[in-house]
């Protein structure tokens, strides 16, 4: 069962203009959060090891968007 939410949503998907705006806006949401953990860890002086990880995380993802 469907909650009045998401049949509004799915209805509002059928458009693919805001399906793309939509999707964009998911991805930038993803984006904005690992670097946003990237400064975290820079901020809270971890490991360089740690914030490698996380860059290479960023670049992995930023690879697959492009695909």
């Amino acid at each position: 069962m469907q909650t009045n939410y998401e049949k509004y949503r799915n209805s509002k998907l059928a458009d693919p203009e805001f399906r793309a705006k939509y999707v964009l806006a998911k991805e930038k949401i993803n984006l904005e959060i690992m670097i946003d953990s990237i400064k975290e860890g820079i901020e809270q002086e971890k490991a360089p090891q740690i914030i490698k990880r996380r860059l290479n995380k960023l670049s992995r993802y930023v690879t697959q968007l492009s695909l």
